[in-house]
């Protein structure tokens, strides 16, 4: 700490010594000062002399201006895929109509539209498959129908061929069985009641007709016996039909009849259900082919648009010159998107200025108003137009920035043409209100007030003299002078620096 302040007490009193010398110097010795500044001066004012003339002034409001093809060729990259820059031309290059200015790399776009061909080309070859496929279906198809169908008629043939003619037929057999076997009984009974008869009437001579007759008897009432048993099977049989056979055949041929119609009916749920799932894998690869073919002719059509050609003749400028900021930085490998102007090639053949006219001004401008356009960087040229277009409404200089002066949008034509003028010139634009005929006029920058006069400084043989004058009317740029300059002079449009010599 002890150090730091030495130093500083030290610095203290340098800065003090060097002060006073300084003061010492210039007091004793003024003119060092005098020379140096002279010098000074004599080095920043060139002479810029303008030279006296009669003739027209015009009296109007001064605007600046740039000039800018009215017609800009905009070219951007069109197509909504993404990829790198791979050529283009530098700026400033004049180009003809048809020349190529810039590239952007279609590999992977060719890749695509590869992948897409392929696509197609595989599912056009399953779609014919299907296709196939479908055909022989719809013939199977049918022909599981008609069989389901035809066992359903058999089986109704079969139900009503029971009820109709063989239910009724052993129906009619077991009761024809009873009817027989009640016959054979009868007459069994009455042959036991004749044989018994003869036994006991008959006076036999022999024992052996006796037997005989005996034996007769044994016989007849077995058959009797006989005839019972088969009329109670008979008997039994019609029971046995009319409880069991009857209606359990009765319930398997319904059974029957109703399943193969519930078989028709799953035979044609099927048969649709397998139709409808390849109908729809057929619409699938249809779909799939038009989405393909769809995507590749847009595919298709980018591929030109990675190629940017001149749709003029003209130089190319980079970049949209309409767009106020955010402008790409054009280069080999930059990514290009969609939309984004990467190259603009203005008309050069019809030129215009683009004006911000400020908002106090729009009442003294009109539609129509001859103007003089005077390039900043040629001021001896002067060209005629005509306002073209004004704004209908103010807009803040920018655009961003609601404090900012308001400004109309104004568009100046040319009338008359100059090779000299190109896209981008900055020029003055002066909105001719009157024009003044025979008068002298002088830059406005000649003119200076001393002691509540008007004078400017003219060259003379022995330096600048001061001359008063008189003005009349005034512009943005010039003045009238009245009194005090005749046409030939030559005055000073800064204050000259005048030296004490006489």
């Amino acid at each position: 700490m002890k150090i730091r302040a030495h130093w500083k007490k030290i610095l203290l009193i340098t800065i003090g010594v060097l002060i006073i010398a300084g003061g010492a110097l210039y007091f004793f010795a003024p003119n060092l000062f005098r020379v140096k500044k002279a010098s000074s001066g004599e080095s920043r004012a060139p002479d810029r002399i303008y030279p006296v003339k009669r003739g027209e002034m015009v009296i109007g409001i001064m605007l600046k201006g740039s000039v800018n093809a009215k017609t800009k060729h905009k070219l951007a990259l069109e197509a909504p895929w993404a990829t790198k820059l791979i050529r283009v031309v530098d700026e400033n290059k004049r180009v003809k109509k048809g020349d190529v200015v810039a590239e952007f790399e279609a590999a992977d776009l060719l890749l695509r539209i590869d992948d897409y061909k392929l696509t197609i080309e595989q599912t056009k070859k399953d779609l014919a498959i299907a296709l196939e496929e479908r055909a022989v279906l719809v013939s199977t198809n049918k022909a599981d129908i008609r069989l389901a169908r035809d066992k359903v008629t058999d089986c109704e043939d079969a139900y009503s061929k029971y009820v109709r003619l063989e239910g009724p037929r052993d129906r009619d057999t077991a009761e024809l069985n009873i009817s027989e076997a009640e016959t054979e009984l009868s007459e069994a009974k009455e042959a036991v009641a004749t044989a018994k008869n003869e036994y006991e009437t008959t006076v036999f001579a022999t024992e052996d007709e006796e037997n005989k007759a005996k034996q007769a008897v044994t016989d007849a009432e077995k058959k009797r016996e006989s005839a019972e048993t088969k009329l109670n099977s008979a008997i039994l049989e019609r029971k046995l039909f009319k409880r069991y056979t009857y209606p359990n055949k009765l319930k398997t041929l319904r059974n029957n009849l109703a399943q193969a119609k519930l078989d028709y009916e799953k035979t044609k749920v099927r048969t649709q259900s397998l139709l409808t799932q390849k109908n729809n894998q057929i619409y699938r690869y249809e779909i799939t082919i038009r989405n393909n073919e769809r995507q590749l002719k847009r595919h298709s059509s980018w591929l030109p648009m990675l190629t940017l050609i001149a749709p003029v003749d003209g130089i190319v400028t980079y970049g949209d010159p309409d767009r106020l900021w955010g402008n790409p930085e054009v280069k080999v490998g930059m990514d290009g998107r969609r939309k984004q102007v990467i190259i603009t090639i203005p008309d050069m053949s019809r030129m215009i200025v683009d004006v911000n006219l400020p908002e106090q001004y729009r009442s003294k401008v009109a539609v129509g108003d001859p103007v003089i356009i005077t390039p900043e960087s040629i001021q001896t040229i002067k060209i005629k137009g005509k306002i073209a277009s004004i704004a209908s409404l103010p807009v803040n200089i920018i655009p961003w920035d609601k404090s900012t002066p308001k400004i109309y949008r104004t568009v100046v034509d040319f009338s008359d043409d100059n090779p000299k003028i190109v896209s981008g010139m900055s020029v003055q634009v002066e909105v001719v209100s009157r024009i003044l005929k025979d008068v002298i006029s002088i830059p406005i920058e000649a003119v200076f007030e001393e002691g509540g006069k008007l004078l400017v400084y003219r060259k003379a043989s022995s330096g600048p003299e001061k001359v008063n004058v008189r003005i009349g009317a005034t512009s943005d740029s010039a003045v009238e002078v009245t009194e005090g300059l005749s046409e030939g002079d030559e005055v000073y449009l800064y204050r000259p620096f005048q030296t004490t010599k006489k």
